[in-house]
């Protein structure tokens, strides 16, 4: 059987630390796809265009093989790498998590960013409220009418989520089904004659 869940955050959080007088302001933001993230980061870039480096990290997809970390001008592996450790340390997915750092003139070293960095992505994701969610499969179809009654008594049993429907003489739905259920539906609902998959 399939994963078929994973662990997000609900909302935005952030958090804020103080090191040998740099600003580390960090934000933990859900996301669910590669330009929700490019947007996130603009808008920090504008937000906080003053500010010496913006970091971040992110992992997305159920099973969080989609991830890149970015050191955004500090020293190779001494940001971006902590940040997604954090990450994945949560066993989170779908999360942006950016850190935006202020110098206040004395310099860290190696070591003291590496830490710093991985402090700033906890208070971030200390405050976040971390939710389960299923994964499900979409599944797009078209079929006659008069196998309305029956196409509904599937879905109704493997209580599918309807995203949209357009009922004619030929109909057509688009539904989300728990994936370890997904082969199952499409094996009932193949049986329908006028049944096809899109």
């Amino acid at each position: 059987m399939k994963e078929s869940s994973f662990i997000t955050i609900k909302n935005v959080s952030i958090g804020k630390l103080v090191i040998k007088k740099s600003t580390f302001l960090s934000f933990a933001i859900p996301v669910d796809n590669v330009t929700t993230i490019e947007c996130n980061i603009k808008e920090l870039r504008k937000t906080y265009h003053d500010a010496r480096h913006i970091c971040y990290a992110y992992v997305i997809s159920p099973e969080g093989q989609d991830f890149r970390a970015s050191d955004g001008g500090e020293p190779s592996g001494t940001a971006g790498r902590p940040i997604l450790s954090t990450i994945r340390s949560k066993a989170l997915t779908n999360v942006l998590v950016a850190v935006v750092r202020y110098f206040g003139g004395i310099k860290l070293g190696t070591s003291g960013l590496i830490a710093a960095y991985k402090q700033a992505a906890e208070e971030a994701l200390n405050q976040a409220v971390f939710v389960t969610c299923k994964i499900q499969d979409t599944i797009n179809m078209t079929f006659n009418y008069t196998s309305l009654n029956d196409v509904m008594h599937i879905l109704k049993h493997y209580e599918a989520k309807i995203l949209s429907k357009q009922i004619d003489s030929v109909c057509s739905f688009s539904f989300k089904i728990d994936i370890n259920f997904s082969q199952e539906v499409k094996q009932q609902l193949s049986k329908i004659l006028s049944l096809q998959f899109l």
